[in-house]
């Protein structure tokens, strides 16, 4: 097995099935990212993740050697940004930095229009 744990490799999906995702790596072997290891967040549908012909980035979690396989992470590979948990009052800022008055203007016109199309009907 050429890899080793903690290492981070690109892989392509390669299936999907509800407890996971198959992915062949560079180096032709395979692993499973279980569902678990998709997302922090609670993880529905892993499609809604990645798809089958993706390329991704995923860490080595565990070599199965016996199987021929390695137990891989999506989401603990992922390339993330500073987060600081403790600034909750800046989300809070930033929502209410955003516009939405465009979409309050728009919104009449675009159920007018709908309204038209499905008259027509």
């Amino acid at each position: 097995m050429l890899y080793q744990v903690g290492d981070i490799v690109v892989g392509e999906v390669t299936g999907i099935q509800s407890y996971g995702a198959f992915v062949r790596l560079e180096s032709g072997e395979s692993g499973l990212v279980h569902i678990s290891e998709i997302s922090s967040l609670f993880v529905r549908n892993i499609e809604d993740y990645v798809y089958v012909g993706q390329e991704i980035r995923v860490k080595i979690l565990e070599v199965l050697k016996d199987k021929g396989l390695y137990r891989l992470s999506y989401k603990q590979a992922l390339l993330r940004r500073r987060q600081n948990v403790r600034k909750i009052t800046s989300r809070r800022r930033l929502i209410q930095d955003h516009d939405f008055h465009p979409l309050a203007r728009l919104l009449p016109i675009w159920m007018n229009e709908e309204l038209k199309k499905i008259k027509e009907e």
